[in-house]
């Protein structure tokens, strides 16, 4: 990359939250959607928004439901992680824009297990509850023990949702992040630091009407 296609990059990255702030700070108390419950990565990179700029935060069980919740101007923006799969969706829908992104790393991932929990190792399938986007976390960190064991998915929708799936026995592990692991009295099989992604900012292509 140049120097100047670099300069060009910050120069834009300001502008936007620039304009962004200023109309947070006209409109105090503006309502930003992305996905829930309370404690998904999601939910924690929002708080620092709301720290910063007065918003309110309306929390979503999917990203679709986000994304209608924006359309249909519930609420006036849409935090949406660069590592969420159907982000497309929210860069092509002709009524929406991003209005500004921005990185910050999410807590620590891993897998987890019910609690005081030490996974066997064996040849029959082991269920693990996950979102799709992290599913590859379970290769990168998975134990010897379990390295050769077949992967039988549960589908999650959120962090915090593959949590409560293990805890309420519908997975024997999960994929799931640090305040997952608190919040159901989970025990860490193996996990890594957090990722440092690119957060993205969705609003209405026209503001509307007062």
């Amino acid at each position: 990359m140049s120097a100047d296609t670099a300069r060009r990059l910050a120069e834009e990255y300001t502008e936007r939250w620039n304009s962004l702030t200023e109309r947070w700070s006209r409109r105090p108390g503006s309502t930003l959607g992305t996905l829930g419950p309370s404690g998904t990565s999601s939910h924690l990179a929002a708080g620092l928004l709301v720290e910063r700029h007065g918003l309110h935060i309306r929390l979503f069980d999917t990203f679709d439901d986000v994304l209608a919740a924006l359309v249909d101007r519930k609420v006036e923006y849409a935090l949406v992680p660069s590592a969420y799969q159907g982000l497309t969706r929210f860069h092509w829908h002709r009524d929406l824009r991003l209005v500004a992104f921005f990185p910050q790393a999410t807590p620590e991932y891993g897998i987890a297990a019910p609690p005081e929990t030490e996974p066997e190792a064996g040849r029959g399938p082991v269920r693990v509850a996950a979102m799709w986007e992290v599913r590859r976390i379970y290769a990168e960190v998975v134990p010897a023990a379990l390295s050769g064991r077949e992967v039988r998915w549960v589908d999650a929708d959120s962090t915090q949702h593959a949590a409560e799936i293990l805890a309420a026995g519908g997975a024997d592990l999960a994929v799931t992040n640090a305040p997952g692991v608190l919040a159901h009295g989970l025990s860490w099989v193996a996990r890594r630091p957090g990722a440092e992604i690119v957060w993205t900012v969705f609003g209405h292509a026209e503001p509307s009407p007062l």
